[in-house]
Order: structure tokens, then sequence, then C-alpha cells
């Protein structure tokens, strides 16, 4: 691992919109003793080098470049994640519902570009995670978009953004020559839960919209009274694959957010509780 001093900061970078929000260093302007700065490599100076500078940029003048490399006679990946030596990640304030950016890719043999990003609440409790396989080559700039699923209603303050080069078969450690630049990410959109009313009838759990869904439905529910309330998804074979909702709520009319970009297509049951109530909705994911 290479050893360097890590640039704190104790707010994000934000744009004027939160729709636009952006992680530290997010076009990888600046680099700091080869690394991107606010980044962390497996490099080693000057011995293998996995993670550069490159001026093939999408935006401004730099981009990261992740490249396969040949380690005496032993491939060596490469490794960017979005944090420090302290174990801090990119600080974050909202739930941001996709983590976006821009790539190329020419891959060698079976390997795979794989970028993954996590929300943490600052105390090693990861609330939101979102990821990416990207197996086929591209000679020009390509746009990736993450939807990123929540497992509670907290909001995180740390984000943890990794991107490496890997060969998916998982007979070695890569394909010397593989490579991919990356650049431009951003955050956009908030997930959540919201509240659209406060004086409903009854207990309701109304069917998901849009149905069939790919990769993200709305789930709308009410409950008369304050209830502890579970919302949650699971598969065809009864095994739980999401918890929206796990606490209690004053009256309302909520409509919960769910993305399966991570599930296969498939029928998908959601499940509320709340109190005494307990109700069943069937949603089919087509990807």
């Amino acid at each position: 691992m290479k050893y360097f001093s890590t640039v704190f900061f104790l707010l994000c970078v934000f744009s004027i919109s939160l729709s636009n929000a952006q992680p530290l260093n997010n076009s990888f302007e600046s680099w700091t003793n080869g690394d991107p700065t606010d980044w962390l490599t497996t490099d080693f100076t000057g011995i293998a080098d996995a993670v550069t500078q490159s001026s093939d940029a999408y935006d401004g003048s730099s981009s990261a470049k992740l490249e396969v490399l040949d380690l005496f006679s032993n491939p060596y990946p490469p490794l960017l994640f979005s944090g420090d030596l302290n174990g801090n990640g990119h600080p974050v304030s909202q739930r941001y519902a996709n983590l976006k950016g821009f790539y190329k890719y020419a891959p060698m043999g079976s390997d795979e570009l794989l970028i993954s990003v996590g929300m943490s609440t600052g105390d090693s409790v990861v609330n939101g995670y979102g990821a990416i396989v990207i197996g086929t080559a591209t000679n020009s700039w390509t746009e990736f978009n993450i939807p990123i699923t929540y497992i509670n209603n907290d909001v995180p303050s740390e984000t943890y953004i990794t991107i490496y080069i890997a060969d998916t078969s998982g007979t070695t450690n890569g394909t010397p020559g593989s490579n991919a630049n990356i650049d431009l990410l951003s955050f956009s959109g908030i997930a959540g839960v919201e509240q659209l009313s406060q004086l409903p009838e009854g207990f309701s759990l109304n069917q998901n919209y849009p149905n069939p869904f790919n990769p993200s439905t709305k789930i709308e529910y009410s409950i008369p009274e304050q209830s502890f309330v579970q919302l949650k998804v699971y598969d065809i074979l009864g095994n739980e694959v999401a918890t929206l909702i796990n606490e209690e709520q004053s009256a309302g009319t909520y409509r919960a957010d769910f993305t399966g970009s991570d599930l296969a297509s498939g029928l998908y049951i959601a499940q509320l509780k709340a109190g005494n109530y307990l109700k069943t909705i069937k949603m089919t994911l087509i990807k």
C-alpha cells in the first residue's frame, strides 16, 4: 500500500443542486504522490503503479486509469477506493439514489470492471449499497448509473466507492493489459420514504407502481395510528432480500422506494406489518 498524506474535508463537495452532488476529487484532477487526492490505491511506488493519471478525460484535463500489470510474471490488479488510511470514507449528508460516472474499458481475457458504492452512518454500519459489473469493451466515454438500495431510513455520513478490474472466473488475479479510465463521478437523486399525508382512514398496502418494474418501483402504505412498521421484500422462496422500513412511525400515508438492480428477474413479495395489520403484494421484476 502506498503511504501518503490524505487531505481531510469537513463537508462533502456539493454543487448548488443536490442532483449534482459530487464525491471528493470526483473528476480526478488533483493528484498527490502519484495517486488521486482523497483516494486510496494498492500501488507500490515505482514497482506496481496500477492506477495512474491519464490525459484522456471526459471532463477536465485528466482521469484515473486502472490497468492490470505484469508484476514478476504475475498479474497485479488495480484498485481505487474512496477513503483514507484511518478507514474514513468521503463525507455525504443525503440518501442519494444513484452513483453516476463515465468510463472507457478495454478488457483482456475474462476480466471485468467492477464498481461498487456503499453508504455508511459513520459507525461502521452500511445502510446503502449498489454495484455494477462491466464486461463489454468501449472505445468511447460511456456513462454508468448505479442505483443505491437502502436497508433503513438512516441518513448516511460517509460513502465508500470501490473500483477495480478482476478476472471474474476466479482463476487469476486478472489479465495484464486490461485497463479502464474513470471520470466525473457524481451522486444524483434522493432515496427514501416520503410521507404523503397524515390522516389515512385505515391500514393499507397498495400495489406497487410501476409493476412490472426495472429496476425501481414505489410502494405506498397507510397507517391510521402510530405503529411499529416493518416493510420487507422477499423472493418467491421466502428469502428476505430487502428491509425498507423497520421503525416506529406516526399516522400517515407513506411511499417507499425499492430498487432491484442487484436481483434476478422474477416474482417478489412485499410484506407490510403494522400493529396487528399484515398484508402482502406481488411485484414482478423484469430485466
